[in-house]
């Protein structure tokens, strides 16, 4: 007999990884030991019909002879089943997700480690290897283990894997609503109560420089999950470490948590009798909670690992310039040596800080000249080299320049910045392109479309003094996309290389020599070349006046880092990066920011795009981006922007592929509210965007999609503030009526369509408007009367159409009259309502006889 096992308390990881398994040992059968999680037993409750499971203790321990263990690298957590994994004659096989816990009581060949967040993602990467048919529920399952374990992917421990492994799961058919509903499993009175009480009892140990929050209550009644109630506390406090001891029936039930490196949960789960990992452990200790409480106490100094210093973590040298040199002179030595600040004074005398941003501020009002003394910060905050990493996280996180300069004994010896607590934290932290450049010619000569134009702009760009790919065209070629514009950026005169361009692959150029740019055509597509410039605004929201500039001046006038790029095209130099902003960093770590501080006051639209970037490729604003958008809207400037900026901005985010995201991101940034007090942007208009999306594909293909997306956005407004603002936003008439009519029929059109009886009817009815409004009344109400009808209509009902015309009427000597659409209307009802069944012929009979009856006899 084949069995696979995994730990008691199991939870959804455990559980689906089990039903993995089964997939891998067809032959194999799923034995339960122990209790379950109550949202597992829940679940296994429901559906034991669809997931065959046995319960340890029936099983004869003799006739095993393969034993798959699943989570139990300490063979004690398997319960009844603990010694049929010891036996030698058993073939047992172990699949764990902890890979720093490589067990010894078994041949290192039967063993399967990985690093993934949850051990449902390892085996569902075999499954998809081997491909065996999963069932949506096994799926779904899947889905449940990963998420728990993961935390959603939020935890620390979360990986690349896990994400692509819950793709996966969706992708064969995992239901969303019940992983939400077994994720977040109400809590009944008696666990609320018991919540309660572990909140109060919580008392903090702090043990070198980390804080260890503990509950211990004594419990007159068994409450089942206890470990989901952990999991509560953890996310109420956000505490980094917890120990949960709750005394019932005897016993005290230990929950052990972490979310910190320096907090080992296993050692104190041992000090009980327990086992588990360093970030979950469990226990069951036989004793009184004042003895386990005491026994974890005395464990914790073992359990906690000394946290690194600001002596470990600083960066060194401090760099200092004096109070006097320049804005100016401060920002080069900033750049040059990468850095995010500098100290301003010595090491023995530090008179203040002064970041990058603000001398990026000053510049930009014209203030390079002036001393560094007259910005720079002058509350210092400094530490010793014996601070924790826990205080230098709080010290960082509230240092004007995000900078803390180390003392000894008064000098300053080295600074700790944002990036050195990053790495002590084992964060990402944006990489620094090689001095030296890169070159990034082979992602270049991996584009055999575009090939044509590079070796033509070599065989002309001599005459020039650089000749550059920019921007977004950058960006989307190191990422890996495809179907991006060409842009190109000419120091010297834009328009006379696009003329010989043009020349040089037999197209045609039409020049702008306003503003010193041309699009050149040919058989390959089509190149926009610019002259290098820089830009000013006057105002706030206008458009900017540009100069001709050089390229780096070029570069530092674009919206964001990841865009501030550019690669020569010249034949000395072909490939090599420009990356004076350190964009290709951002890039790789997935970070859109802005290159200056008024970015978005220049131009608000750039916060759409940021918005746009974030959705489409999975970036994030940083924390300095994030706020400076806030600020911008909260100082009312994205509605001052000219009307047809706002609606293109508002077009090109809504045809987007995905929005639900972007569209949540509207609401964070306060931007809905700014674009209209009434626009929908919360979870709900995310989720109905994906259901309007489906349908749009299935169903209406041709239909825009930003229109669509902008019916469901706007569907809250009144008709007259629906049409005010449409008309604020100079969107094209036809457009406007489309999408007013949408929102006033969607919510209209189910109640209506609620005492159809007839196909004919129902018909009538939904294609009185546009299909946008049936569209939307669909996504909002799937799972009514009305959607039958809705659906049936998509489906069947609007493809119906007559055999016959009026040119047959005529021929039956029907003349040019009202009476030839009055009675193809009857003809066509009586197809829709079933009555026409027999082709043309009887179509025709069905005519002659509607044309020979007297007027009240024709239905």
């Amino acid at each position: 007999m084949e069995v696979i096992a995994g730990h008691a308390n199991t939870d959804f990881d455990c559980f689906a990884s089990m039903l993995a398994c089964r997939r891998l040992y067809p032959a194999a059968v799923v034995a339960l030991s122990g209790s379950l999680n109550r949202n597992v037993r829940e679940f296994y409750r429901l559906h034991a019909d669809e997931i065959p499971c046995v319960e340890a203790a029936r099983l004869e321990p003799n006739a095993i002879s393969r034993l798959v263990c699943v989570e139990a690298t300490n063979p004690a957590r398997l319960g009844d089943l603990e010694a049929v994994a010891r036996r030698s004659d058993v073939d047992v096989v172990l699949f764990d997700h902890h890979r720093d816990e490589r067990p010894d009581w078994l041949p290192q060949e039967n063993v399967v480690l990985s690093d993934d967040g949850a051990l449902t993602t390892t085996l569902v990467g075999i499954i998809a290897e081997r491909e065996p048919a999963v069932t949506p529920l096994e799926a779904t399952v899947f889905a449940l283990g990963i998420h728990e374990d993961t935390g959603s992917l939020t935890y620390p421990t979360a990986t690349q894997r896990d994400a692509e492994a819950l793709a996966w799961c969706l992708r064969h058919g995992a239901r969303q609503e019940m992983v939400s509903r077994y994720l977040h499993a109400p809590l009944g009175e008696d666990e609320r109560a018991l919540l309660d009480a572990l909140l109060a009892s919580l008392e903090t140990h702090g043990v070198a420089g980390v804080e260890v929050l503990l509950a211990a209550v004594a419990w007159p009644t068994y409450v089942d999950g206890v470990s989901n109630l952990a999991h509560k506390v953890v996310d109420l406090t956000d505490s980094r470490a917890l120990v949960s001891l709750v005394e019932m029936e005897g016993r005290v039930v230990a929950v052990f948590r972490s979310r910190t490196p320096e907090v080992d949960t296993s050692v104190l789960a041992r000090a009980l009798g327990g086992a588990g990992h360093p970030q979950a452990s469990s226990a069951m200790y036989h004793g009184r909670l004042d003895e386990a409480r005491a026994a974890v106490l005395e464990a914790l100094p073992q359990a906690v690992r000394e946290p690194p210093n600001a002596a470990q973590v600083m960066s060194r040298p401090a760099r200092f310039v004096s109070a006097d040199d320049t804005v100016a002179h401060a920002m080069v030595l900033c750049q040059r040596h990468r850095q995010s600040g500098i100290q301003v004074g010595t090491p023995e005398d530090l008179e203040g800080v002064v970041s990058r941003e603000d001398l990026d501020k000053a510049i930009g009002h014209g203030l390079s000249h002036a001393p560094v003394k007259a910005i720079m910060g002058s509350e210092l905050v400094t530490c010793g080299e014996e601070a924790p990493l826990a205080e230098l996280a709080r010290l960082v996180a509230t240092a004007h320049a995000g900078r803390v300069p180390v003392r000894r004994e008064g000098e300053v010896v080295g600074v700790v910045t944002r990036s050195d607590v990053l790495r002590a934290l084992g964060e990402p932290v944006p990489e620094a392109p090689p001095a030296s450049g890169v070159d990034v010619a082979r992602e270049l000569r991996a584009l055999p479309d575009i090939q044509p134009v590079f070796d033509a702009i070599q065989a002309v760009s001599l005459p020039f003094e650089g000749v550059y790919l920019v921007g977004g065209t950058v960006r989307d070629i190191l990422l890996g996309e495809t179907g991006f514009d060409l842009d190109i950026a000419v120091e010297g005169d834009g328009i006379a290389l696009a003329r010989a361009l043009a020349d040089e692959l037999g197209g045609r150029v039409v020049p702008h020599e306003k503003f010193g740019t041309g699009v050149v055509r040919w058989p390959g597509g089509r190149v926009d070349v610019a002259t290098t410039r820089t830009e000013f605004y006057d105002e706030p929201g206008a458009l900017p006046a540009v100069e001709q500039a050089p390229i780096l001046q070029d570069l530092y006038r674009r919206d964001f880092r990841i865009n501030a790029m550019a690669v020569s095209l010249k034949s000395e130099d072909f490939g090599r990066l420009v990356d004076p902003f350190d964009g290709l960093a951002d890039l790789r770590s997935g970070v859109v920011r802005v290159l200056h501080g008024l970015s978005f006051i220049d131009d608000p639209t750039r916060i759409f795009r940021a918005v746009r970037y974030e959705n489409r490729y999975g970036f994030r604003m940083d924390g300095h981006t994030t706020a400076l958008a806030r600020a911008c809207v909260e100082m009312g400037l994205v509605g001052e922007l000219s009307s047809a900026r706002l609606r293109e901005e508002l077009k090109a985010l809504l045809s987007e592929d995905e929005v639900g995201d972007a569209v949540l991101r509207l609401g964070e940034l306060g931007l809905a509210l700014a674009i209209h007090p009434h626009l929908a942007a919360g979870a709900d208009t995310a989720a109905l965007l994906r259901a309007l999306d489906e349908l749009r594909a299935r169903y209406a293909p041709g239909e825009p999609i930003w229109r669509a997306r902008l019916a469901v956005l706007a569907r809250r407004l009144p008709a007259d503030e629906l049409y005010e603002w449409f008309a604020r936003l100079k969107l094209r008439r036809r457009d406007a009526d489309l999408v007013a009519d949408a929102v006033a029929v969607a919510p209209r059109l189910p109640g209506v369509l609620e005492s159809v009886d007839q196909p004919s009817e129902a018909r009538r009815l939904i294609e009185s408007h546009d299909p946008l409004g049936a569209l939307l009344a669909l996504a909002q109400s799937p799972d009514t009367v009305a959607a039958g009808w809705l659906r049936r209509y998509f489906e069947e009902l609007r493809g119906v159409a007559l055999l016959i015309d009026g040119g047959d009427l005529t021929e039956l000597g029907l003349g040019e009259s009202p009476r030839v659409g009055e009675v193809l209307d009857e003809l066509l009802r009586r197809k829709l309502d079933g009555e026409l069944v027999g082709g043309r012929s009887e179509e025709l009979d069905a005519a002659r006889d509607l044309i020979a009856a007297p007027a009240g006899r024709r239905r």
